[in-house]
């Protein structure tokens, strides 16, 4: 049943189909994204491995939590797209399609028969989405690229390290920042469309997105480039959380009343009086200093005493929570973010819902599906009878 069928909604992106052929997060990150605002995405994976994300961490039943996180609301086609038979269905499904997306190697989609042109000549008002490790041509262009290699060329590892060893961020960034960039380009080139009726081909790399995130606060000190303009220490250099008795703090006094609220909290009047931190201005250039003192003054003091004080005195603070602390969280259990649900292949799983809601018209995703577990519907969406369909799945050529 559909969601237009069974009254549960839609989304804004309802009527929307994206067919996807991608592994792992980058590309698959985004039309998740996509699939909860409402659009019908068509996830296309080979006969051989399908997406190896299904594999990676904790999983139950074949399919790991990470797989199932990213790829909810999703629709699964398991086919041979490089077989004749394959890229004639390719061809078929990608008439139907207002959006897909690719993240091969520069020159492996055209090779496949799914390039841009070769789409085009049957669906001219497609959005096309090229994703690549550095771009379609320059001396990387053809080089594989994961997340850690990316957090090494786009300066992440070596900022997180500052003056010391580079270290990586624990999480995806590059692959995560990427499925932002795309799926914001593509929701402005169907609204583009619905004024000029004109396809548009969004391209972007891996790199190019890690070093435009990165490039506005990380790399402030490498934009002012005037012999006489005013440098001044990157506050970032000194950014850290700040050691309690018993745990982490990330506390952040940027105004006046911040201070003061610090001050009055701890009963710690000498820091009003400190020329260093008593205004916004010096407290920014002695950022690092500011921290360091503020170490000192939490450091025999209980977490959760630092945070109820601070917060008591309208001054921004966080405990830094550790990740079984998180779900439980009070705000992050109030809004809903994090919920049990149960997966009819992993069973009982923790999951994340759609940061953006639509007043009244969020859709509720369905689980991530095992490979090819729609491809009867979809064949037979475009067409294909039973018959048809029973003949292509003898041939080897879907499942």
């Amino acid at each position: 049943m559909t969601a237009v069928e069974s009254g549960a909604p839609q989304g804004p992106l309802a009527g929307i189909r994206v067919v996807e052929i991608a592994t792992f997060i980058a590309a698959p990150g985004g039309a998740h994204l996509l699939a909860s605002q409402g659009a019908d995405v068509i996830k296309v994976e080979d006969l051989v491995v399908g997406d190896p994300l299904r594999m990676f961490g904790s999983s139950r039943g074949g399919m790991s939590g990470w797989f199932a996180n990213l790829n909810a609301g999703k629709r699964s086609l398991a086919m041979d797209i490089a077989s004749p038979e394959g890229r004639e269905l390719m061809a078929d499904l990608l008439a139907t399609a207002d959006v897909f997306v690719q993240a091969y190697r520069p020159g492996v989609a055209e090779r496949l028969g799914i390039g841009e042109a070769d789409v085009r000549k049957r669906n001219p008002e497609v959005i096309y989405v090229s994703i690549s490790g550095f771009g379609r041509d320059g001396p990387y262009s053809k080089r594989p690229a994961y997340d850690a290699v990316i957090q090494g060329w786009s300066g992440i590892a070596a900022v997180q390290g500052g003056d010391g060893e580079p270290q990586f961020v624990k999480s995806f960034i590059p692959d995560k920042v990427t499925s932002l960039t795309w799926t914001q380009a593509v929701c402005a080139a169907l609204f583009a469309r619905e004024r000029t009726g004109r396809g548009e081909h969004v391209e972007l790399s891996l790199l190019d997105s890690a070093v435009s995130f990165m490039w506005p606060d990380a790399m402030m000190d490498h934009t002012v480039l005037a012999d006489d303009a005013d440098h001044r220490p990157n506050v970032l250099a000194g950014y850290r959380l700040l050691a309690c008795r018993d745990g982490y703090v990330a506390v952040m006094p940027l105004t006046d009343a911040h201070w003061k609220g610090v001050a009055d909290a701890f009963d710690r009047p000498d820091l009003l009086t400190d020329p260093r931190f008593a205004e916004a201005g010096p407290r920014a250039a002695h950022f690092a200093e500011m921290l360091d003192t503020l170490g000192e003054v939490v450091a025999d003091v209980a977490r959760d005493d630092v945070v109820d004080w601070l917060v008591a005195a309208d001054v921004p603070v966080a405990p830094a929570l550790r990740p079984e602390e998180v779900a439980a969280d009070p705000q992050v259990q109030h809004t809903g973010v994090v919920r049990e649900v149960d997966h009819p292949i992993v069973g009982r799983i923790r999951q994340h819902r759609p940061a953006a809601l639509f007043a009244g018209d969020t859709p509720e995703l369905g689980p991530a599906v095992e490979r090819g577990a729609d491809t009867d519907q979809i064949l037979a969406e475009l067409g294909k009878t039973s018959d048809a369909i029973a003949e292509l799945r003898a041939a080897g050529v879907v499942r």
